[in-house]
């Protein structure tokens, strides 16, 4: 304890000599620089000698180690599940599973590139479905939510090793839909719903998601409708007689180009969107039953359903709300 307490000493006024030194070669200055000295020292012990135990012997870095991984991760805190990962990334630098592990925690932390890193070094040692859709919705995240070729590829091959795996289908179905072709991201998501057992809630959430980008219109500010998120309700700077002139005319052409392709999924569901957020409730109810009628598989039925809830529409006769969209 003596020891201790003699080297805090010594290292205090160290310290406080080497801070008070310039004043002492300001004129008159040796009387300051020999309080400041004395009361930086002074300081020193005080902050030191409360919260210190100089006679307790120090655990060592290992020992740390060694209790976080035997501990279950379940009790620790982020910062010491992290540092569990990397002990043991280091300890078995081909643990793919601690480096997979890894890599997620640090996406989730909001450290993209690191976990890019991770879970590429994860994928050389073993390619894995899953580590595979963690790189490419962090890549997406790293790009503010665009579907990059990188992660095309790692989604894809994610797909391929493991078509049950949602995810993957789900983010190739975003990239079709952000390249323009609608029907091959209707395909990719009904292909989740079919695949996920009713009451999962992954599959309401798919089938909500879908139904919102699909029913948006092509091109223009996106129909505006009570809480979603397309941002301001278009045509806000017109005349409330012009745009209600302008969003009829482009409800019209919909309905036109829809005679000439009934099979146009996407088209249907934003000719819903526009006459249900238009005002046009009953015209909204026949659209959404012509759809069903051309639509008859589950998958679609579930997003068409899915967006007459979200829109506030009575479902139609035949429709039945699905259990896990409720």
């Amino acid at each position: 304890m003596i020891v201790f307490a003699s080297l805090a000493a010594l290292i205090a006024v160290i310290a406080a000599l080497f801070i008070a030194r310039p004043l002492a070669r300001e004129k008159h200055g040796a009387p300051i620089a020999l309080v400041t000295t004395g009361a930086i020292a002074l300081a020193a012990f005080m902050i030191y000698f409360p919260g210190a135990e100089p006679g307790e012997p120090g655990q060592p870095h290992s020992a740390t180690v060694a209790r976080l991984i035997e501990a279950d991760p379940a009790t620790l805190t982020l910062e010491e599940q992290e540092e569990r990962l990397r002990a043991l990334v280091r300890r078995e630098p081909d643990n793919t599973q601690a480096l997979a592990m890894l890599g997620r925690l640090l996406a989730a932390t909001e450290r993209e590139l690191e976990a890019v890193s991770v879970l590429e070094r994860a994928l050389r040692i073993e390619e894995s479905a899953r580590t595979l859709s963690d790189l490419g919705q962090t890549l997406v995240t790293l790009n503010e939510g665009e579907v990059t070729p990188a992660a095309s590829r790692a989604f894809e091959r994610a797909y391929e090793l493991d078509p049950a795996l949602p995810e993957p289908a789900f983010f190739l179905g975003l990239g079709a839909y952000q390249e323009g072709d609608r029907e091959m991201a209707a395909r990719y998501w009904g292909a989740i719903i079919a695949q996920l057992e009713p009451g999962d809630p992954f599959r309401g959430a798919i089938a909500a998601r879908a139904a919102d980008l699909l029913s948006r219109p092509s091109a223009g500010p996106a129909l505006g409708a009570e809480g979603e998120a397309a941002g301001e309700a278009p045509f806000a700077d017109l005349d409330p007689a012009e745009a209600e002139a302008m969003v009829a005319a482009m409800v019209d052409r919909l309905q036109a180009r829809l005679d000439e392709n009934p099979d146009d999924f996407s088209g249907w569901m934003t000719l819903v969107r526009a006459r249900a957020t238009s005002g046009q409730r009953e015209a909204a109810l026949a659209s959404l039953a012509q759809a069903q009628s051309n639509f008859d598989s589950e998958p679609r039925r579930v997003m068409l359903s899915a967006l007459a809830r979200a829109l506030g529409l009575v479902p139609v006769s035949g429709a039945q709300q699905d259990e896990e969209t409720r």
